[in-house]
């Protein structure tokens, strides 16, 4: 069965080491409970999840949903209706990306928000063309290292263009990964 003992770890910056010695055990067994190679036991479970400060459903959950109920839909003229189509009690969030990854936007950056939380895709360097003329997030030479349209140059090299109007296109090396925007969160 597959956890979410390493998400949670990994979100408290613990090393395998650090979280075995919280929970009682070697390094090595962690690895293996994180990677599906040893049965997870209901014991096990509730000893990570005090160790990590989350509840044993968090660590089973799927770390890419999640289940908000709603409450109605928004008509004409801003009416509020409480009846909903069979099916529809339940919105589900679901980041569309097989490896999902969050940025946030600390200041106004073209037309994102300070606050916005874009959830990307990221790809192999092999994939890249499935990015072109998207906003992503790439990484070259194992650092983030720019945020922007993505697109191909006239010589086959890559450029990023920043989301500031007036923004000059950045040339890229082969990127590491790269990561379009499949998701936006604007909290208001």
């Amino acid at each position: 069965m597959r956890t979410r003992i390493r998400h949670f770890r990994r979100l408290r910056r613990l090393t395998q080491a650090e979280l075995a010695r919280r929970v009682g055990t070697t390094a090595a067994t962690v690895s293996r409970l994180e990677t599906s190679d040893m049965t997870v036991s209901t014991d096990w479970l509730e000893k990570f999840a005090a160790a990590l400060g989350v509840a044993v459903t968090d660590l089973l959950g799927n770390p890419r949903s999640a289940h908000i109920p709603c409450i109605g839909q928004i008509g004409r003229n801003g009416l509020f209706d409480t009846e909903l189509a069979e099916g529809d009690e339940t919105l589900m969030l679901d980041a569309p990306a097989r490896n999902p990854i969050a940025l946030r936007f600390r200041a106004n950056v073209g037309t994102y928000c300070a606050g916005d939380v874009v959830i990307a895709d990221r790809l192999a360097p092999e994939d890249a063309a499935r990015a072109l003329g998207r906003d992503c997030i790439v990484e070259v030479d194992g650092e983030a290292s720019g945020f922007g349209r993505f697109i191909s140059s006239v010589d086959g090299n890559y450029l990023l263009v920043p989301p500031d109007p007036g923004a000059q296109a950045r040339p890229l090396p082969a990127p590491d990964w790269i990561a379009p925007v499949v998701m936006l969160i604007r909290y208001l």
